[in-house]
């Protein structure tokens, strides 16, 4: 088992991307755990994605698949003063992938980010 771990703060009325280094080999994404400071009364959302490339755009969400969007009712993750977790697998067969946690702060004041990915490595194919 593997852990990615994203610190960061998203700014008021804002959003920030972040993106963990390649991960160069086939992996089984097992789930997440997210941590919402005491304060953000679920205007934080949190939306995570598996993707080919390190981009991080200023604005509008990353390139990539959502790791929420095929299952759910919303594709994103809110809280207050609490930690969410996840068992969501997903397995990506293939090496070169970026993860990424895509922040999108409604609050009149800056947010910290705090989640951990879990990942199994998976033999290459060959």
């Amino acid at each position: 088992m593997k852990t990615i771990a994203f610190f960061g703060t998203v700014e008021a009325r804002s959003v920030k991307t972040l993106v963990c280094g390649r991960l160069s080999r086939p992996y089984i994404f097992k789930g997440l755990d997210a941590k919402f400071p005491s304060g953000c009364e679920n205007l934080v959302r949190l939306r995570f994605y598996i993707s080919p490339d390190d981009s991080a755009p200023a604005s509008g969400a990353p390139s990539g698949s959502s790791i929420l969007e095929e299952s759910g009712q919303v594709d994103y993750i809110v809280g207050d003063g609490d930690t969410k977790r996840l068992l969501h697998e997903v397995i990506v067969d293939f090496g070169g992938t970026f993860l990424k946690v895509y922040a999108e702060n409604n609050d009149f004041w800056p947010h910290g980010i705090d989640v951990q990915m879990y990942l199994e490595e998976l033999e290459a194919k060959g």
